[in-house]
């Protein structure tokens, strides 16, 4: 299976998400990410045997972090994957004490992460295919999108012609 872990937004925080790609998308250029596949990657595990889950799943319940909120207000480009994405002008300590517990978690557990950056750089994919010519001149800020955190999800990746599907494998519950 290919897995990661990530914060999953509320409908209505993954409406506004998508209703920001669709308009930068419908002004600029690129795709649009759907609603259904928002998300802020904490962990990219990448394929992963079925009989290894279990230990996945038990390693992530030991992780003890208290509840958060992002404050989504910024949109970046990384040219190289032609990609625009939003996050928050100042991060959240407490996303990255979470996203730094959950990968020495699963490294201590024995699981590679592939493609492990040495800083985490928290992020929602909101446009793919984002033309640079146009990176210049999409707003670097933006309304203020508020994005209470309760909870942390280990997702089931599946692609297919009409793009990557979602499925929730776990949820575990942010308590400190």
């Amino acid at each position: 299976m290919r897995l990661f872990f990530a914060l999953w937004p509320a409908p209505e925080v993954a409406e506004q998400l998508a209703g920001l790609a669709r308009c930068v998308a419908d002004q600029f250029g690129g795709k649009p990410s759907r609603q259904e596949t928002l998300h802020l990657t904490l962990a990219f595990l990448g394929d992963v045997p079925d009989h290894q889950v279990t230990l996945l799943t038990q390693t992530a319940r030991r992780i003890r972090a208290a509840s958060l909120a992002l404050n989504i207000d910024r949109l970046g480009y990384w040219p190289r994957k032609q990609l625009l994405w939003a996050g928050e002008t100042s991060p959240c300590a407490a996303l990255g004490q979470l996203a730094d517990a959950l990968q020495q978690a699963l490294s201590e557990a024995g699981f590679a992460l592939p493609g492990r950056r040495p800083t985490f750089s928290p992020h929602i994919t909101l446009v793919r295919d984002f033309p640079q010519a146009r990176e210049s001149a999409a707003p670097a800020a933006i309304a203020t999108i508020n994005w209470p955190c309760s909870s942390f999800v280990l997702i089931r990746s599946q692609k297919s012609d009409n793009g990557a599907f979602y499925q929730t494998v776990a949820e575990f519950p942010l308590r400190g």
